[in-house]
């Protein structure tokens, strides 16, 4: 599996990020053996659309929930949708981090284009999802991603910083999954 995926930036660049108390928590927390220890994986309560399915090998792996096409394998699925759930320890706004994580696009592909979308509200007054648009026609790989960040509480008001990512071969294979991605905001 590809490490480059769900790049380490992700999860150092977000670990202090501020969340608002949403009407119900979404986070669960699950411990799972790592080199002999106990470690947490904090899971969003998403709902998988209709023909994506979770690859449990690869979420487990990336420590992300992985959805993929059903009946298209980790390397060969020409678009992923990719959950990174992390602890919000000190409380920073989102807005602290997006020109880092910017940058790390940036440092993938000189023909980068970054492009701010809308902000996507949510119900039961939760807080919007702030959304980019990334485009590399130069990589193989990942060159087409759509992001979406939001904040969202545990049950014990924890907060944290939820990551809801499409990252797709080609902007055909984007538009394709786009609608499931959207699926998922929605519900969210």
């Amino acid at each position: 599996m590809r490490r480059a995926l769900v790049p380490f930036c992700v999860f150092g660049l977000f670990a202090s990020l501020i969340a608002t108390t949403p009407a119900g928590a979404t986070i669960e927390k699950i411990m799972n053996q790592c080199n002999g220890k106990l470690c947490p994986f904090f899971r969003a309560s998403i709902v998988i659309p209709d023909g994506w399915v979770e690859d449990r090998d690869a979420t487990h792996h990336f420590n992300s929930q992985f959805l993929l096409p059903q009946g298209a394998g980790f390397e060969k699925a020409a678009a992923k949708i990719y959950v990174a759930v992390i602890y919000n320890r000190k409380k920073q706004p989102i807005s602290d981090f997006m020109s880092e994580n910017i940058a790390d696009w940036h440092s993938r592909a000189k023909d980068a284009k970054i492009t701010d979308l809308d902000d996507l509200p949510r119900g039961d007054g939760k807080v919007a999802f702030v959304r980019h648009q990334f485009e590399a026609g130069s990589l193989r790989e990942q060159g087409y991603e759509l992001q979406a960040v939001t904040t969202d509480n545990d049950n014990d008001g924890n907060e944290f910083l939820v990551t809801i990512t499409l990252s797709a071969n080609s902007r055909k294979a984007l538009k394709a999954a786009e609608p499931a991605y959207l699926a998922i905001l929605g519900k969210y």
